[in-house]
Order: structure tokens, then C-alpha cells, then sequence
């Protein structure tokens, strides 16, 4: 496969600043006569062929098809990044892919053929781009979705730790480290997260991760001040607490970290189901205020009583260290996609919706992106990673919990940290706007588009 060569894509990115983010912007871009982005521009392309001093990554992932993470990652670092401002240009470059399982429905073989970039067989040839060292400037690996079997808790079992060790590896043969970004929970169990935290740790290797919810918008856009004080906060989800348990746990999180005190670790974590869980919010164990306070923000949930609607409700109950209570309830049906935060500061009770994107663009992952790709051109990530080793060991826990029907003691868990100095990139927007709705995808890459918007009218 050849290296590079030019692109014959027609312009739809222009220069300016996206000063927030420091990164290339285009709220004016060209649009084909049908509505649909036209391609990128040339000064683009050659920027990304690396004449520039763009940071060179290593794509790394499971599956590569249309509507996986993969793909409203990847595919948007390759185009360009919708985001309610208008399109970001990416500033780093896929210099090599490697996907694990190619199967019949798969589009990153065909992007990565148009954008002249090599598709390597083995993690590690990505890596070294088919030579002896490191040779990439970051790695992106994106470990969700495939085709893996289930644990005896329900866990799906993905190789994250086996990739991840792989990617070290690679760094310790080669005596330098990279930036990574790992997609999601770092693992789907605590011991796995624990090592590659300290595996990383040995390496110095600047190590980032998570999902796209803490950086979707937020309806009402509410940030809490650092050193604000908190006595109890609940997340609001849907789905169960494998497939979706990570992410709402991210969204207790990420707003509870800048408590007084920062993060001090959890004591304990208990996980509950169906009438279990209306008995806890009955005793107060969590609260009924929060979870109304939290469910009322969101747009499109049902009406009507929420104990009718829900037939398997989940929580877990997480104990912090510093006395904090945090819950995350999943509320299916009743709230439909949605999401959602409240919490008890002083004598008040604050609440805003997590909104993500639900066209054609899935543009929350632009932010996660731009996130990344912050990450990947100044070195420095936007999010404490101790945040993501916590809430994959909360997760893991409360599985576990609900699986022995038994408070789990977690003297592990202390885990301090706080979120001072971290600057993530977000909307400011309530809700998605701009290009965030679209039109997506470029002219020539209609094939992306998923049956579930083809079908639409």
C-alpha cells in the first residue's frame, strides 16, 4: 500500500481558529448540491500527510463498522470533526490501523484505503509501522464492541488488559512511551484496571481514558465549582450495568470529584436490582429527591409513574471514603436515552441533563475526540485517569455485589486524586446544534451511513 498521495477530495474545511480548543475550525464549509459535505481541503491533506508536524497515531481497535466506537471516532479523525461550532479539522493523523475481526459489515478497511493509510495484521506492526521500534507519535485503542463471550457475572469479556499490555510492550522494547487513549473503562474487571494503571505507571506513559459522557452536553450546563460541597449525588442511565453501568457511573464522577476535599476513594460499594432497588430510595438509602430531581431534566422520558413503567430497575450504592453517598440508578424505559445528574449541595439540590446526539453525526464522540486529540498534541490529559481506574473498579464492584447479593468492602479502592488543573474541551450549548446535527457524512462516504438513518424518511 502506498504511504501517501494526494487525496482527490474537494474542499469543505477552511482556516480559522477554534480558540477554545486551539484547533483548526470551519464554520463555513462547502457543501455538495445535495446538502452533504463535499471533502476536506488540500492544506489540509498535506497537513496530515505529515508535512506539518502532525503527531502520527496508531489506530488500534477490535471491529470497524458503521456506527461502533470505532467508527464515530476514527472516522471523524479522518474527515474532519463535526462540532456545533462547525467542522474541526484534526490535528493528529491515523498513520496505521490495525482491526481484530473483519467481518462482512466492515467500513475501516475501505476509510482507511481512501485516506491512503496502511492496515497492518498485528498490533504490533500498527506500532512500529511494519519496522523493529516505536514509531507513532500516540495510540488510540478503541476496545469496545466485537465479538467476545460473557463471564459468569454477565460481563462481556473484552481483551483489554491482553491489548494494552501489548501496546507496553512495544514501549519497553523500544525504551520510549507515547500517549494513550483507551477507550471506555480501562477494564471489565478491577484487577486487570489496576494493572495497567500501574503498568503505565512503571513506563511513564501519559495514559488517558473513558467514554464521550463527560463531555456531552449538559441541560442545564452545569459545572460545580471546585471545593463545592456535596452530601449525596445520583447518576441516572438505563440498559444494564455491564452494557451501560460504566458510563453513568462516569457521569457520578466526573461532577462529584470536585467536592472539598477532591477524591478520596470509596469505602464500599453495593450493587441492587429490581424491588430492591424502590426499597433503597423508600429507606432513603438513596434519595427519592435526587432521583426525581435528576429524571425531571430529561427531555423525552415517560410519563407517568416511574415504579410502573421501570420492570427492572438497577442501582449501586457507592460509600466514599469522605462520608459522600453516590448512587447510579438505571431506569429503563421510563427514561428512555436518557441521562442525567443531581446532588445535594448544602441545602440545595442542583440537576442537569446529559444530552448526547442522537443524528446521523453521533457528535458526543466529536468532543470525546477533540478530547483526545488535546490529549495527543500537548501530552497532557484532559481528565484525571485516576478518575477511570475509580469508576472502572465501582462498576466492576457493584456487578459483583449484585452477583453475591452482599456489600463489597473496598479498602482497594483509595484512590486520591483531584480535578484541579484539568481543562477538558465541552460544549456550551445545552444541547447539540451547528454541524453537530449534520450534515454527516463527507460526499463519498454515504456508505457509513447506518441502515437505522437509511430507512429514515
Amino acid at each position: 500500500m502506498k504511504k501517501e498521495s494526494t487525496n482527490h477530495r474537494r474542499d469543505f474545511i477552511k482556516k480559522s481558529v477554534f480558540a477554545a480548543a486551539g484547533m483548526s475550525l470551519v464554520p463555513g464549509f462547502v457543501l455538495g448540491k445535495d446538502g452533504s459535505i463535499d471533502s476536506i481541503t488540500e492544506q489540509l491533506s498535506r497537513a496530515l500527510a505529515g508535512q506539518d508536524g502532525i503527531k502520527k497515531v496508531a489506530f488500534i481497535t477490535h471491529i470497524y463498522r458503521n456506527s461502533a466506537h470505532a467508527d464515530v471516532i476514527g472516522t471523524k479523525l479522518f474527515l474532519g470533526i463535526p462540532a456545533d461550532e462547525g467542522m474541526v479539522a484534526p490535528q493528529i493523523k491515523i498513520a496505521s490501523v490495525y482491526i481484530e475481526q473483519v467481518g462482512a459489515n466492515d467500513t475501516g478497511i475501505r476509510i482507511a484505503k481512501m485516506n491512503n493509510t496502511p492496515v497492518y495484521p498485528t498490533v504490533e506492526e500498527a506500532l512500529t509501522l511494519g519496522g523493529d521500534k516505536l514509531a507513532v507519535d500516540a495510540v488510540i485503542y478503541v476496545g469496545e464492541h466485537g465479538e467476545y463471550p460473557y463471564n459468569r457475572l454477565g460481563m462481556k469479556l473484552y481483551p483489554r488488559m491482553n491489548y494494552l499490555e501489548r501496546i507496553f510492550r512495544v514501549f519497553d522494547a523500544s525504551n520510549r512511551s507515547v500517549p494513550v487513549f483507551t477507550d471506555k473503562a480501562l477494564s471489565y474487571s478491577w484487577i486487570d484496571s489496576r494493572w495497567i494503571y500501574d503498568r503505565a505507571q512503571e513506563l511513564n506513559v501519559p495514559l488517558m481514558a473513558g467514554s464521550s459522557l463527560p463531555y456531552c452536553w449538559r441541560d442545564k450546563p452545569l459545572v460545580h465549582p471546585l471545593g463545592v460541597k456535596i452530601s449525596e449525588a445520583v447518576a441516572i442511565g438505563y440498559a444494564s450495568l455491564d452494557a451501560y453501568g460504566f458510563h453513568v457511573t462516569e457521569i457520578l464522577q466526573c461532577m462529584i470529584e470536585r467536592r472539598a476535599g477532591g477524591e478520596t476513594g470509596v469505602e464500599s460499594v453495593e450493587g441492587l436490582k429490581g424491588a430492591d432497588v424502590w426499597a433503597a430510595i423508600d429507606s432513603g438509602k438513596i434519595s427519592q429527591k435526587l432521583v426525581e430531581a435528576a429524571c425531571d431534566t430529561i427531555q423525552g422520558k415517560a410519563t407517568g409513574n416511574m415504579r410502573e413503567i421501570v420492570k427492572m430497575p438497577y442501582a449501586v450504592i457507592v460509600k466514599y471514603k469522605d462520608g459522600t453517598k453516590g448512587s447510579i440508578v438505571m431506569l429503563d424505559q421510563y427514561v428512555n436515552q436518557g441521562w442525567a445528574y443531581a446532588a445535594k449541595t448544602g441545602k440545595d439540590i442542583v440537576a442537569t441533563e446529559f444530552v448526547l446526539d442522537h443524528s446521523m453525526s453521533y457528535s458526543h464522540f466529536s468532543y470525546l475526540t477533540l478530547n483526545i486529540q488535546k490529549f495527543i498534541v500537548t501530552g497532557k490529559q484532559t481528565a484525571p485517569i485516576e478518575r477511570n481506574l475509580l469508576t472502572s473498579g465501582i462498576i466492576d464492584m457493584g456487578i459483583r455485589s449484585l452477583a453475591e447479593g452482599k456489600v463489597k468492602q473496598t479498602p482497594f479502592l483509595n484512590i486520591k486524586y483531584s480535578a484541579a488543573g484539568y481543562e477538558p474541551i465541552r460544549p456550551t450549548a445545552p444541547r447539540p446544534t451547528g454541524q453537530s446535527i449534520g450534515p454527516w457524512p463527507p460526499k463519498g462516504y454515504e456508505f457509513i451511513i447506518p441502515d437505522a438513518f437509511k430507512n429514515k424518511k
